[in-house]
C-alpha cells in the first residue's frame, strides 16, 4: 500500500509545485512522515491521508486505489467506487472503536448506510444513531465521528463533494421532570427463617441499610444513600478496580463483543435495584425449600454470592464467557443438567435465544424457574418498543442524582413521546460525550467518574436495545405469555424496582414459574 499511495502523493505534490516542507506546513503532517510515506516506508493512517488530501485540494479517493485498505485504531476504510463528485467506501469498525475526523475541505455530504451492527456518526455536536438497515446523512465539512456501539459495525459511506454548507442547528431543551411510576412489591419478614434475609427485607421496605461487611449490605447501603441524594460507591467497586487492573478480556461470546465486560464487572453494582433482586429470589427459594440451584448467565456472580449470604443454598453457574468464568467466585459448569429442580437467572433471559424453551426442557416436572430481569412497558408497534426501551433505561439513570447530563437526558426522555428521532439525536451526543470522559478512566474510584462509567454501560444497553442487538427486552405480559406456551405456569410476581407505571410496567421484576 505504501508505494502506491506514496507515489500518488508525490505526483500530486509535484503537479502543484509544492515542496515536502510546504506540504508539511499545509497538512500538519511532519516532513519526515511525508518523506517516509512517499518512499513507501511509512503506512499512513486514515486521518493522515485526509489531512494530506485537504492540503492538496483533492478528495480522499484520489489518493488511494480500489485494492487498498487503510487502517487506523480499529477502523478500516476501502474505496469501492468513484465517479464524478461521488466516492463510495466500505467502512469497518471494530467493537468499541471510534474515529474523530476533521472537517473535509471539499464540502462533502456524507451518507452512511449501516449494513452490520450499530454506529453513532455525524457532526461532533449533533451525531446520529443508526443500525443495520438505517441511513444517516450529514455535512462532512465540520469535525465528525464514526463510533461503533457495542460490537463490530460495517457501513457503506457515500461522499458527495462540493454539495452544500452546513445547516444551522436548533437545539431542543425540555427539562421538565416527567411523572414516573414508583410501584414496588414489599415482602413480609414474618415467618422467614434466615435472620439475615429477614433483616434484608426490612432494609428494602424502609430503604435504609447498614453495611455489615457482606456484599449484599455493602451494595444495598450504597444504593440507598445514592437514591437519597448522596452518590456513594460500594466497597466492591474499589475492590474490583484493584482486582481487574492488568486483566484482559476476550471477545468470545456475543455479550463480550457488545458489552465492555471489564467495565460491567466493576460498575454494574451501581445499577439501581441491583442488590434487591437477590433478596426477592432468596425469599422464594427459602419459601419453597430449594437447597440447590443452577444459575444461568451469572456474569460477575455478585447476585449468586448474595444468595449464599442470605440463605443456605448450593449455587452452580452456567456461564459461557471466558472472562467471567476465570473470575467466578462460585463453581461454573458447562451446561444445565437434564431434570434439575430449580433454575434461576439474573438479567440473562433477554440475552439468551429461546431462554424459556431451554429452561423448560431442562426442568423436571414441578421444577422451579425464577427469572429476575428488566422489562419494558408493553407495546403495539416497533416504534413504541423503541420508545419504551429509551424511557426504561433513562428511568434508572434519572434516579441517580448526578448533575452531569441530567438536562440532556430529561430532554431525550420528554422528546421520546412524540419524536423518537430527536430523542436518539440527543442521546447520541450524550453517549459520545460520556465516552470521551470515561475512555481513559476505566479504573477509577472517583465517585462521579465511576457513575459515568455506569452511564456508559446503561446507554450502550439502551442503544443496542433500540436496535434489537444483544439487548432484547420485552414486556412482562409478553414474557409470561411466552412462558405459558412452553409449559411454565406463573406462581409469583414481584416488581422490585420501577421505571414505569403499575405492577406490570417497566422496571426490574422477579417472576417465579413452575413447570407443569
Amino acid at each position: 500500500m505504501g508505494y502506491d499511495v506514496g507515489s500518488r502523493i508525490a505526483e500530486l505534490r509535484e503537479k502543484r509545485g509544492l515542496s515536502l516542507t510546504a506540504l508539511a506546513k499545509l497538512s500538519g503532517v511532519s516532513k519526515s512522515t511525508l518523506w517516509g510515506i512517499e518512499r513507501g516506508e511509512v503506512v499512513p493512517t486514515v486521518s493522515t491521508l485526509w489531512n494530506i488530501a485537504n492540503a492538496l485540494g483533492v478528495t480522499f479517493g484520489e489518493l488511494i486505489t480500489y485494492d487498498i485498505v487503510v487502517k487506523e485504531e480499529g477502523v478500516e476504510v476501502r474505496l469501492i467506487e468513484r465517479e464524478g463528485n461521488r466516492e463510495v467506501y466500505l467502512m469497518r469498525l471494530e467493537g468499541g472503536s471510534y474515529r474523530r475526523a476533521s472537517g473535509h475541505a471539499n464540502s462533502p455530504v456524507e451518507v452512511v448506510h449501516v449494513i452490520k451492527g450499530a454506529m453513532i456518526v455525524g457532526p461532533v455536536d449533533a451525531p446520529l444513531f443508526v443500525w443495520a438497515g438505517k441511513t444517516a446523512r450529514f455535512y462532512g465539512g465540520v469535525d465528525h465521528i464514526y463510533m461503533a456501539v457495542g460490537g463490530e459495525a460495517e457501513a457503506v459511506v457515500t461522499m458527495w463533494y462540493f454539495s452544500r454548507p452546513a445547516r444551522r442547528r436548533v437545539w431542543y431543551v425540555d427539562t421538565r421532570e416527567p411523572a414516573r411510576g414508583k410501584y414496588r412489591d414489599l415482602l413480609s419478614p414474618e415467618g422467614v427463617r434466615s435472620e439475615k434475609l429477614a433483616r434484608a427485607i426490612k432494609a428494602i421496605n424502609n430503604r435504609v441499610a447498614h453495611d455489615d461487611g457482606s456484599l449484599l449490605f455493602d451494595v444495598l447501603s450504597s444504593e440507598f444513600k445514592t437514591l437519597s441524594g448522596e452518590p456513594t460507591l460500594p466497597k466492591v467497586v474499589y475492590k474490583s478496580v484493584e482486582r481487574l487492573k492488568g486483566v484482559s478480556a476476550e471477545k468470545a461470546t456475543s455479550f463480550e463483543r457488545n458489552i465492555d465486560v471489564i467495565r460491567y464487572y466493576i460498575y454494574e453494582p451501581l445499577h439501581p435495584g441491583y442488590a434487591e433482586q437477590a433478596v426477592y429470589v432468596a425469599y422464594e427459594l427459602e419459601r419453597r425449600g430449594v437447597g440447590e440451584v443452577i444459575s444461568i448467565g451469572c456474569g460477575p456472580a455478585y447476585h449468586e454470592v448474595m444468595l449464599k449470604e442470605l440463605i443456605p443454598v448450593d449455587v452452580k453457574c452456567v456461564e459461557p464467557s471466558p472472562f467471567f468464568k476465570q473470575l467466578s467466585p462460585v463453581p461454573v459448569i458447562d451446561g444445565v443438567p437434564q431434570g434439575v429442580n430449580a433454575i434461576i437467572s439474573f438479567g440473562s433471559s433477554h440475552h439468551i435465544a429461546n431462554f424459556l424453551k431451554m429452561a423448560s426442557e431442562k426442568l423436571k416436572s414441578g421444577g422451579v424457574l425464577i427469572v429476575s430481569d428488566e422489562f419494558i412497558n408493553d407495546y403495539a408497534s416497533e416504534g413504541a418498543r423503541r420508545r419504551n426501551v429509551i424511557k426504561h433505561h433513562l428511568g434508572y439513570l434519572l434516579d441517580i442524582p448526578l448533575v452531569s447530563y441530567r438536562d440532556e437526558m430529561l430532554s431525550a426522555y420528554n422528546a421520546s413521546y412524540k419524536n423518537l428521532s430527536l430523542s436518539l439525536r440527543i442521546l447520541s451526543r450524550v453517549y459520545y460525550e460520556v465516552y470521551e470522559r470515561v475512555k481513559t478512566e476505566l479504573y477509577t474510584t472517583d465517585v462521579e467518574m465511576a457513575f459515568l462509567n455506569f452511564y456508559f454501560l446503561e446507554l450502550t444497553a439502551m442503544l443496542l436495545g433500540v436496535a434489537y442487538i444483544e439487548e432484547r427486552k420485552t414486556s412482562v405480559e409478553r414474557f409470561i405469555s411466552e412462558a405459558s406456551e412452553v409449559g411454565l405456569r406463573l406462581e409469583a410476581h414481584y416488581k422490585v424496582y420501577s421505571t414505569g407505571w403499575g405492577k406490570a410496567g417497566a422496571g426490574t421484576h422477579v417472576l417465579v414459574f413452575v413447570k407443569t
